[in-house]
């Protein structure tokens, strides 16, 4: 009769190295070229402000798991915020969207209208080379000199305040103390996730 050692695990960490590399994670090269696309973006944008500073917007950063290093292989949105100055902006979402999407479509002519369109509590920029959308949160901003701002809940509807580079230090200072798996140890999270999520709409982490 064969031994059994109950000792050995049946799961090595090689194993989750593996499978996190094959099926979860962005590949660098991935990233980076997604990053260099939303940096276009943004760079145009503050060009177009100093041009037309009566505009009303102020800047646009990177959030999201790209910005924090914990996007997942099957990543197909990027997410961004545009500080909006708070004088003289809508205060109520759907005519903030509305203001805030004509004025994208002034900044960015060489997108298609079509490809700048609302959708929900944020507005989607689509890139039909790529298949890739960047999702454009208004954040709204009153000269904090951290950034913090308001922006709408997505699933309520409440405003929220929040800074999206204190958000990011937040992230860095955790992947500085464990730069091997406090990222990982999310997208693994996050992973999983979705995958309950294919089996049932109800579930919530």
């Amino acid at each position: 009769m064969e031994t059994i050692n109950f000792l050995t695990p049946e799961i090595a960490q090689s194993d989750l190295v593996g499978f996190a590399q094959d099926r979860v994670n962005l590949p660098r090269e991935a990233a980076d070229k997604h990053r260099l696309q939303v940096n276009k973006l943004r760079e145009h944008l503050e060009r177009y402000i100093s041009e037309h500073p009566d505009i009303g917007l102020v800047k646009m950063l990177l959030s999201g798991s790209l910005a924090k290093g914990t996007a997942l292989k099957t990543i197909n949105d990027i997410d961004v915020a545009v500080y909006v100055k708070g004088e003289g902006s809508p205060g109520e979402l759907g005519k903030l969207l509305e203001w805030l999407v004509q004025r994208l479509r002034a900044t960015f002519p060489n997108i298609p209208v079509g490809n700048i369109r609302i959708d929900g509590p944020c507005i989607v920029i689509s890139f039909s080379g790529t298949g890739l959308n960047v999702e454009v949160m208004p954040i709204i901003y009153n000269g904090d000199p951290e950034w913090r701002g308001y922006l709408w809940n997505r699933w309520t509807g409440a405003k929220l305040l929040t800074s999206i580079p204190l958000h990011l230090e937040f992230i860095r200072k955790r992947k500085s103390a464990r730069p091997t798996h406090f990222a990982q140890v999310i997208r693994l999270l996050k992973w999983w996730a979705k995958q309950r999520q294919l089996e049932s709409e109800d579930f919530k982490l």
